[in-house]
């Protein structure tokens, strides 16, 4: 099977590019094409869809895999685990056709502490646990500002606020059911004031809906009731599950790539 560098090679004498020309379009030396093109080094990862998308190909094409059977449809409820599996396999594509992705996955598997990594030197990076597979893709200038981004703090003040934590739980457990302030003070536990403090911050980031009833002359009641719950699996899980293992992290990499 041809490597990247070869198919690269390949694809651009087909278009009778010099290895200059394909580096403007880039955007790197024409030293940088040459050494993939030899096999010194590889594209970073993060340069694959750009150069399927000069020489109109799929990245399996890179990989010269395109001549390979085609997976077949797969359900709603497979596809996480699909892209699960398919961000490793993108992660360990330069290594022996995908044996070191196996690999990987068992002892993701079997060791909890254990974790992959592939950080790009320009961009972003790819982070697998056994319960994770993410890609992270953002300029590094713009990463470090997070650090100093006083909405992304105050939310994870809000998640580590116990009242919060509590009453989400409990609103998971229990979406069919809405909630007063009074009655999930009880249901709960937990003082009314904590209860509406709590509301409030949850309310403010669509993770309850709030509906107030006009009762009578001069008598109102708020009502709230489970919403969002969508932004649980995609984001909030995601980011705890994170935290879990940042909190105990230990330097147990099943490979890593810088």
């Amino acid at each position: 099977m041809q490597s990247v560098g070869e198919k690269i090679a390949q694809l651009r004498k087909e278009r009778k590019m010099t290895q200059e020309e394909l580096a403007n379009l880039i955007g790197v030396s024409s030293q940088s094409v040459s050494k993939w093109e030899n096999n010194v080094t590889a594209p970073d990862i993060m340069l694959l869809p750009i150069l399927a998308g000069i020489f109109e190909v799929t990245i399996d094409a890179l990989f010269s895999l395109e001549g390979r059977q085609k997976s077949a449809a797969i359900s709603m409820e497979e596809t996480p685990l699909a892209v699960y599996d398919a961000i490793l396999e993108t992660m360990w594509a330069w290594e022996n056709d995908g044996a070191d992705t196996a690999h990987t996955k068992r002892r993701l598997q079997e060791n909890p502490k254990s974790h992959t990594g592939f950080i790009s030197m320009t961009r972003g990076g790819v982070y697998a646990d056994r319960n994770l597979a993410l890609t992270y893709i953002a300029d590094p200038a713009k990463s470090a500002e997070l650090l100093t981004n006083e909405e992304a703090a105050a939310f994870l003040q809000t998640l580590a606020d116990p009242h919060i934590r509590r009453l989400l739980k409990y609103q998971l457990e229990n979406k069919d059911i809405s909630y007063t302030i009074a009655s999930a003070s009880v249901k709960c536990g937990m003082k009314e004031e904590d209860v509406k403090a709590a509301f409030e911050a949850l309310v403010k980031y669509a993770l309850m809906a709030k509906q107030t009833v006009d009762m009578g002359p001069e008598e109102k009641v708020d009502i709230y009731s489970h919403c969002g719950g969508h932004k649980f699996t995609l984001l909030i899980y995601p980011l705890l599950s994170l935290a879990m293992q940042l909190s105990d992290f230990q330097e147990n990499w099943c490979g890593f790539r810088n």
